[in-house]
């Protein structure tokens, strides 16, 4: 019998240099499962929703070329990327997840009504209803506080070289935990976080060691919808026949 395809994942990435650190979309250790990444011609960073919403016939087209080379699960390596959500996921017949953000009307029905969400991002002003609703839910029914990393140099300096250094990791982590530890103090009933920012995971790591809740992110998510199409490897004896899979 034929060995059984690995579920793959495939990724929309923005034109020009991407940081290839592990967390990362572009880090060649970030996921444990094969990934096809598939660059979007003429599509360069968005900076406003205006500017993500311009790119959607560009990322339709991409998504429908990962389709077409066998990726079981889509994602794209931009938060703001999230404003497509519902077109991308109309344009091909494989799951879709842009942002973590699809993940918080479920994290909020496992918290209960009494905790809100604490959302991670870089630019906190570049966050709101528009992702919310693109992502299915409405802060008006899950309660959520945002808060981002967009005051910080470190921050500032990986967004702009996408390199990280020891110094550098040190201090991206130092930041990104006072920005954290600043929002549970502020919102206490807080009772998980989730980082809507692609970047971030590059340390987050190090803020789960350090604090009292759970912190979700884009590879989280991914890992969910992952194993959906298979958690782990099947045994032979158990193995579906080619013709009846087919």
């Amino acid at each position: 019998m034929a060995e059984q395809r690995q579920p793959t994942l495939g990724i929309l990435m923005l034109e020009g240099k991407m940081a290839t650190v592990r967390g990362c979309m572009a880090g060649p250790e970030t996921f444990p499962y094969p990934v096809v990444r598939e660059v979007v011609a003429g599509a360069s960073a968005p900076r406003t929703a205006e500017d993500a919403l311009a790119l959607l016939p560009l990322y339709q087209d991409a998504a429908q070329r990962l389709e077409r080379r066998g990726v079981d699960v889509i994602t794209a390596n931009c938060g703001l990327i999230a404003l497509l959500q519902q077109d991308l996921a109309r344009a091909v017949s494989v799951p879709v997840v842009t942002s973590s953000l699809v993940v918080v009307p479920a994290l909020s029905q496992l918290l209960g009504a009494r905790h809100r969400i604490g959302i991670l991002t870089f630019f906190a002003d570049a966050v709101g209803e528009a992702n919310f609703a693109a992502c299915g839910w409405s802060s008006r029914s899950i309660p959520v506080s945002v808060a981002g990393v967009g005051h910080s140099p470190a921050w500032l300096e990986f967004l702009r070289t996408k390199q990280i250094d020891a110094d550098l990791r040190r201090q991206l982590r130092d930041d990104l935990l006072h920005v954290v530890r600043d929002l549970l103090d502020r919102e206490p009933d807080i009772g998980a976080l989730v980082s809507e920012c692609t970047m971030l995971p590059a340390v987050l790591d190090y803020i789960r060691e350090a604090v009292p809740v759970p912190v979700h992110d884009i590879l989280t998510t991914l890992d969910w919808a992952m194993s959906g199409v298979r958690r782990g490897p099947v045994p032979a004896a158990d193995r579906v026949p080619a013709e009846v899979a087919r």
